[in-house]
C-alpha cells in the first residue's frame, strides 16, 4: 500500500473511532504500576512565577504589607489589580515592562525609554481597569518615585494633578484638541535632569 493511501486509511480510521473510548482503553491497557506519575509541583511553579511577574520578589515590605491609610498602599492595591487582570493584553504588556525595567542590565538611556513606556501602558491599565481615579492621582507619584531608584540622573514625576496644558512640560496625544489648553488626563509621565531639573522627556497628556 503505498503511502499516501496508508495515511488516507490512517486518517479515515482517527475520524470514525470515538477519541474518549479510545483512550479510556489504551488506558486500560497499561498496567498501573507503569502508568506515568502526574505531574508535581506545577501548581507551585506557577505561583513562584506569577509572584515574579507582579515584582512579589523585588518589593519592599512596606509595600507588600502596607495596610488602607499607609502611604505606600496605593501600591500595594496596583500590583494586586495587575496580577489579578494578567489575562488582559495591556496588563500582561504593562507587567513584562515593569520586569524589564527592574531585572534587566542596561545603560541609563535604555532606561529611561523604558520607564517611559512603562508609564504610559500604566495609564492606558489604569483607565483600562478597576482603578479608581483617587486611586490613580495617589498612586502615579508613588509609581513614578518607585521607577525613579532606578535612575542616576534623571527622575520622573507625575502630572495628574495638572489641569492646564503647558509646553514647557507637556506634548499632545494624537488625537488631542490642539485648540483646548485644557487637560482631560494625563497618558505618561515627566522626566527631569535631577542635577538642574531640566525637562528631559515631556509628559504625554490628553486636551
Amino acid at each position: 500500500m503505498s503511502t499516501d493511501l496508508g495515511k488516507r486509511v490512517l486518517d479515515a480510521v482517527v475520524r470514525a473511532v470515538d477519541a474518549d473510548a479510545l483512550g479510556a482503553a489504551v488506558q486500560g491497557l497499561v498496567p498501573q504500576s507503569e502508568a506515568p506519575e502526574p505531574a508535581s509541583g506545577g501548581d507551585e511553579t506557577a505561583r513562584a512565577v506569577l509572584r515574579k511577574i507582579v515584582l512579589d520578589d523585588i518589593l519592599d515590605d512596606s509595600i507588600l504589607g502596607a495596610r488602607p491609610g499607609d502611604t505606600t498602599y496605593p501600591l500595594r492595591m496596583f500590583f494586586g489589580t495587575l496580577g489579578d487582570e494578567l489575562q488582559d493584553e495591556i496588563a500582561f504588556a504593562l507587567a513584562n515592562g515593569l520586569n524589564f525595567f527592574f531585572r534587566v542590565g542596561m545603560d541609563e538611556e535604555a532606561k529611561i525609554s523604558t520607564a517611559m513606556e512603562v508609564s504610559r501602558l500604566y495609564y492606558r491599565f489604569a483607565q483600562a481597569h478597576p482603578l479608581d481615579e483617587e486611586l490613580v492621582r495617589a498612586l502615579s507619584p508613588l509609581l513614578s518615585r518607585l521607577l525613579s531608584t532606578e535612575l542616576e540622573h534623571v527622575r520622573l514625576e507625575s502630572v495628574d494633578n495638572a489641569r492646564v496644558f503647558d509646553s514647557s512640560v507637556h506634548e499632545r496625544e494624537l488625537g488631542s484638541d490642539a485648540s483646548s489648553a485644557k487637560i482631560s488626563a494625563p497618558k505618561s509621565f515627566l522626566c527631569r535632569v535631577v542635577s538642574n531639573s531640566r525637562v528631559r522627556v515631556k509628559a504625554t497628556v490628553k486636551t
